[in-house]
């Protein structure tokens, strides 16, 4: 599937920590690749695991609702599920920054000053690739 033409919505951690804990908050999908899964302590408060591999499957086996992806710092990986659950008409979002809040040396510094300035509720991860 050719998800390079299928625009992305992107979602700030603002945005999403006022949509966390409502009766409307959006499904919170964790698709970091499964060694950046693995190396980390933590995933965020809620979310479902999804490997990348995984993503277009989980797309034709439920039916389509608002959810919000992340990866590691908001990059290839969540913009690419998010297009694949878009093009199979998810209401998808990326989440800017992904968990770690953007990365040093690529993001602006003013994003990742602003991405981090939210702390998003995390829990201990679980387990592998589900």
């Amino acid at each position: 599937m050719d998800t390079a033409r299928t625009p992305v919505s992107v979602i700030t951690p603002q945005q999403l920590a006022a949509r966390l804990g409502r009766t409307d908050a959006p499904l919170l999908l964790d698709v970091r690749r499964e060694a950046r899964f693995a190396e980390s302590p933590r995933m965020l408060a809620g979310a479902l695991r999804c490997v990348p591999e995984d993503v277009a499957a989980l797309a034709r086996t439920q039916a389509p609702r608002e959810v919000v992806v992340y990866c590691v710092y908001g990059h290839e990986v969540g913009a690419e599920a998010a297009a694949t659950l878009r093009a199979a008409g998810w209401p998808a979002q990326m989440l800017a920054g992904g968990i770690e809040g953007g990365e040093d040396g690529v993001d602006t510094p003013e994003d990742i000053a602003q991405w981090r300035a939210v702390a998003l509720p995390t829990m201990p991860r679980t387990g592998g690739a589900q």
